[in-house]
């Protein structure tokens, strides 16, 4: 029997196959049920970080996967540790990032009928298919690398998801033959030259063109320069497409999905080109979108072309290669007069927009104007971390001013709260070079602020801003816009410099954005993670925040 065929254990076959895809890390805890797993995974000489909660460990997976687009890997015990992981799992699902859930299940012979085994669950693997979509259990040690060679070609081909393998508890220890099953990515499909061509006739003409470009399209900022160049065409990004582009590309008209302008241009235009999004609510507020009859559609996903818009010239494709396809075709149809018609048109709708975000994002203006100056100094790209939180969706998404390649990680799908910190640590540690910054609210904070101590073990250096109004702000204001009396938002917050430090972190106050730029600059020198607090100046904190000395 050659190596490759060795009769080993089920956790050996999975630490093996995951070393031969490449992978070096993983994010997980150890439980009694998964001994043996993490027991191989050490012996294959894989990074094993250890969050404080498992669902840290999935959004640190999430925000390595978004900075790296290569499939992460996290690895849980049973039961309750799965569902933990699933909130995370689930917002890498709505923001299509291809994370790996590896769990022990009940044995095969367990008869699901509650026998009152440790951490059971009548159907594991059912429960996570109706959150992923794509959950297999296996029936033999050999199985394993099988499975995990079939998941990661599935998720390195076409639109990017979670997937989950479970294995038996009985499966883990017991031994059996197995073989290596490499992945196998399909390549991406080439656009049709007939859907180009019809695209582009369909363009030639317009006078008031938008480019609308989502995370689907990251890999071809230079392109989407381009084609916005030679038609004239504004370009709105996703939240998690910021940084496809330049910010300062003299065409751009920014992230401004929670802007009330945005249908109002939109219903202004006369053409939409939509690149690698899922022009969806979570991303683009005004529901349904007012798009023009002409909306040309790339997207590797063919499914995702009849969502949320009535689309005229699909190009189901790579969104690198579409483009340029298509921007070759309108040199050859597109007229420059056109084409000045058309930047006319958007140089007026760009100062409507610059002003309304301004007006948005007042209160968060200094937090921008230091991330703007940090930024501007910054020789590495720029990752900041957001949390769902109004400094981050009225504020940072329209306020910073990110560079091409700077990365702005948002948890929009899902909305779920908690998601910057641990987000934040996965991305530091896929791209140490990098600059990260995470920003939560008070409120989402305190929902994975134990992954500081994760951080600080792990030697991660970044920082974390925490914009303090004294509760969950949003849904204060969502009430009080109701004619309720806000209830069960206001919150006793913790004093978050002193609960850093307790944890072997920096931490520190600010009120100037001059002492936030310091702060950030400084984080860099630090060989741990540094939170930053400081409080906000809005109609919610100035409630709440008084409501939260009165508790004290």
């Amino acid at each position: 029997m050659t190596e490759e065929q060795a009769e080993i254990t089920g956790g050996a076959h999975l630490a093996r196959a995951l070393k031969a895809e490449g992978i070096t890390r993983v994010f997980g805890i150890p439980g009694t049920h998964n001994l043996e797993i993490f027991a191989q995974l050490a012996a294959e000489g894989i990074d094993i970080v250890s969050p404080r909660h498992e669902q840290g460990a999935g959004y640190m997976a999430d925000g390595a996967a978004r900075v790296t687009g290569a499939v992460q890997v996290v690895v849980t015990t049973t039961g309750p540790a799965v569902f933990n992981a699933l909130t995370a799992l689930l917002q890498s699902f709505t923001d299509s990032v291809p994370v790996l859930l590896i769990s022990p299940g009940m044995p095969l012979t367990h008869p699901g009928r509650g026998n009152g085994l440790l951490h059971e669950v009548r159907n594991q693997s059912q429960a996570i298919e109706a959150v992923l979509g794509d959950s297999h259990r296996v029936t033999s040690p050999g199985e394993v690398s099988l499975a995990i060679g079939q998941a990661l070609s599935r998720m390195r081909t076409g639109r990017a998801r979670p997937a989950s393998i479970e294995i038996p508890l009985d499966l883990i220890e017991a031994t059996g033959p197995g073989w290596a099953h490499p992945a196998v990515a399909r390549p991406h499909p080439s656009p049709e030259p007939s859907a180009i061509k019809s695209a582009a006739e369909a363009l030639a003409d317009s006078q008031r063109p938008l480019l609308i470009v989502g995370a689907g399209a990251r890999s071809a900022g230079v392109e989407i320069e381009e084609l916005s160049r030679v038609l004239g065409a504004g370009v709105i990004l996703s939240s998690n497409a910021k940084g496809t582009i330049d910010d300062e590309f003299e065409n751009n008209l920014g992230a401004i999905g929670v802007l009330e302008a945005l249908p109002e241009v939109l219903s202004a235009a006369d053409a939409v080109v939509a690149i690698g999004t899922e022009l969806a609510p979570s991303d683009f507020w005004p529901e349904p979108l007012p798009l023009p009859h002409t909306v040309v559609r790339i997207d590797l996903d063919e499914v995702q072309m009849l969502r949320n818009a009535r689309v005229t010239h699909p190009i189901p494709a790579d969104a690198t290669d579409a483009t340029i396809a298509l921007t070759h075709q309108l040199h050859q149809t597109r007229s420059s007069g056109h084409s000045r018609a058309a930047v006319e048109w958007l140089r007026g709708w760009q100062d409507t927009i610059t002003a309304a975000a301004k007006e948005e994002g007042a209160p968060w203006a200094q937090l921008c104007g230091g991330l703007n100056d940090y930024t501007a100094s910054a020789t590495s790209p720029v990752i900041v971390a957001a949390d769902s939180t109004m400094c981050c969706y009225y504020g940072v998404q329209t306020g910073w001013m990110a560079r091409r390649g700077d990365r702005f990680l948002y948890p929009a799908g899902a909305g779920t709260l908690g998601y910057g910190l641990p987000a934040g640590i996965g991305a530091k540690l896929a791209m140490p070079s990098a600059r990260v910054v995470a920003i939560e609210g008070d409120g989402g904070a305190m929902f994975t602020i134990a992954e500081l101590a994760a951080a600080v073990q792990a030697r991660v250096s970044l920082s974390l801003i925490i914009v303090d109004n004294g509760g969950y702000g949003e849904i204060r204001n969502e009430m009080a816009d109701r004619g309720d009396t806000p209830a069960g938002v206001a919150l006793l917050g913790p004093d978050f410099p002193a609960l850093a430090q307790s944890m072997g972190a920096r931490g520190l106050h600010v009120e100037t954005q001059e002492q936030l730029v310091t702060a950030l600059k400084q984080a860099e020198d630090f060989a741990g993670p540094t939170l930053i607090h400081s409080t906000e100046d809005s109609r919610a904190a100035t409630d709440m925040l008084g409501a939260s000395e009165i508790m004290r």
